[in-house]
């Protein structure tokens, strides 16, 4: 399956969920609201073999990856069931993984606009089509750009951090 169809199959199962679960997923412009852990279970139940679970997963990690969606996961905020209903809260653990996913995609950014590469094509909005290209005089080479700091408070998960908070999700729903 070649990239752009495999992007447009993605794009198709994100469109799906949004119409048929709007109090869960949400449409651009709209507020993103952190899932319940584990949708994708409850996902797949109901959808059954309408759609392939590799599509689902890879659209559940392109809609999770957005930088919408990982701005919505702040320690506390309630997570979503597909009924819209409440389930659970985002951890501390889930913020900082957020946070620190947040500044590898500006980095990318910084680096794109040094290298005046064009936004990848599914992430440009049709107002900014219309905007002009950046000047090249005005921007830096890559290697003048700072690279980004973790934010204040926040320290660089390792794997046994990830295993620790693992084990504690784990404790806590049994």
């Amino acid at each position: 399956m070649s990239k752009t169809t495999r992007r447009a199959a993605i794009g198709a199962v994100i469109k799906l969920l949004c119409d048929r679960f709007p109090q869960t997923f949400s449409h651009h412009g709209q507020r993103w609201r952190p899932l319940k852990v584990g949708i994708y279970a409850d996902l797949m139940a109901v959808l059954g073999d309408s759609v392939r679970p590799r599509d689902l997963k890879a659209a559940l990690r392109a809609y999770t990856s957005t930088a919408s969606y990982l701005r919505a996961l702040s320690a506390g905020a309630p997570r979503v069931c597909l009924d819209g209903s409440l389930d659970g809260a985002v951890t501390s653990e889930h913020e900082a993984v957020a946070t620190a996913r947040l500044a590898e995609l500006a980095n990318r950014r910084l680096v794109e606009l040094a290298n005046n590469k064009p936004a990848p094509q599914h992430t440009v909005q049709a107002n900014t089509l219309l905007a002009a290209p950046p000047a090249t005089s005005s921007i830096s080479p890559s290697s003048e750009i700072p690279k980004p700091s973790a934010p204040p408070g926040a320290k660089k998960l390792s794997l046994a951090d990830l295993r620790e908070a693992g084990r504690r999700r784990r404790e806590a729903a049994a």
